[in-house]
Formats: C-alpha cells, structure tokens, sequence
C-alpha cells in the first residue's frame, strides 16, 4: 500500500518535472541518502547491543530505518530507468 502512494508521488513529480515545476533529483542525491541511512541503521543496531534494555525501542528504530532504505533504493532505481518524459512509473515489488 505504501509503494502504491510512492509510486503515485513519483508520476506526479515526473509530471511537474515534466512541465518545468521541480528540479531533477539527482542519482547523487539520492546516494547521499542512502549513505546516511545505512550509517544511521549501523548506529542502531551497534546501540542495540549495548543497549538491551531499549532493544525495543531500538528495534522499531531499525524497522523504520529498512523501510526508509528500500524507498530510497527503490527510488534509485525508478530514476535509473525513466527518463524525466515517463509519467507512469512501474509499481515496486512487494514484500
């Protein structure tokens, strides 16, 4: 359900792209991002280990962070293979 609403911001980004209302995301930026996301879950689950009586907690955080890591590859990929004219993007696989 979620990837079905991601996918609808990603045509209509593409859409505005489209019409000259946003900027290009970048591959790098999205690289960037991810970069980030990976050190965050590291740091997570280096804290979970020290930390086992907020492992809960902790482990929510790193739901959270794997969610947020798929998105960001899944969105790699959509910018990988559609060109900026595609309007439609394909639906992600669900888990």
């Amino acid at each position: 359900m979620a990837h079905e609403k991601l996918a609808e911001k990603l045509g209509d980004y593409f859409a505005r792209l489209g019409a000259g209302k946003a900027h290009k995301i970048k591959r790098s930026d999205v690289e960037r991002v991810l970069k980030k996301l990976h050190a965050r879950r590291q740091k997570l689950v280096d804290d979970a280990a020290l930390k086992p009586e907020q492992s809960a907690r902790l482990a929510q955080k790193i739901s959270s962070a794997d969610t947020l890591i798929a998105r960001a590859e899944w969105l790699l990929a959509e910018l990988s293979e559609k060109a900026p004219s595609d309007t439609a993007p394909s639906s992600p696989k669900q888990d």
